[in-house]
């Protein structure tokens, strides 16, 4: 665009010259001179017409551009927030898997001692068990013994009774 600026003032000046020195210039110089400066004339507006569509569209562009980077901006803020919401989900998750692994194995824990407490109650109440029945045991297995010492000596006695009646009395038919 300056090259066109520069070469419409020259040929203004040309034809400023030229009009003011008529006697050396001939007519016909100075009509092709005028419409070539016309034609330029016309060209630069044509390019002042593009270049302010330019500006215009340069302008439309860098409101797209400005409006796409604060869109940027909110979508990555977003992102941020979205990841900073993601790892303290993550970060609850591991707090309550570990509060539930500790749970589980007190549970765990509490289940062995309790188990643990029952097989010893067991035991213990199964020595009193056979303490109590060895203790029966050897009352009855006494008592048994006294029972069958008198049991002989009463056979014992009868069997000499028998044989003193026998042979004091007689029983001949």
């Amino acid at each position: 665009m300056p090259e066109l600026e520069t070469k419409v003032k020259f040929l203004e000046e040309e034809i400023y010259n030229l009009q003011t020195n008529s006697s050396k210039c001939s007519l016909g110089l100075t009509s092709s001179v005028k419409t070539d400066v016309a034609l330029l004339k016309k060209e630069l507006d044509n390019q002042k017409r593009i270049y302010d569509r330019l500006d215009v569209a340069i302008e439309k562009l860098t409101d797209v551009s400005n409006s796409i980077h604060r869109m940027l901006a909110v979508h990555e803020e977003k992102i941020a927030k979205q990841e900073e919401k993601m790892m303290q989900t993550e970060m609850e998750r591991d707090n309550r898997s570990t509060e539930f692994s500790k749970r589980i194995d007190a549970l765990h824990n509490r289940l062995t001692d309790t188990v643990k407490e029952i097989i010893d109650s067991n035991l213990k109440h199964h020595k009193d068990l056979n303490k109590r029945i060895e203790c029966i045991n050897d009352t009855i297995s006494s008592r048994v013994g006294v029972l069958e010492k008198w049991r002989h000596i009463i056979i014992g006695g009868a069997i000499v009774i028998g044989f003193v009646l026998n042979k004091l009395i007689s029983f001949s038919p």
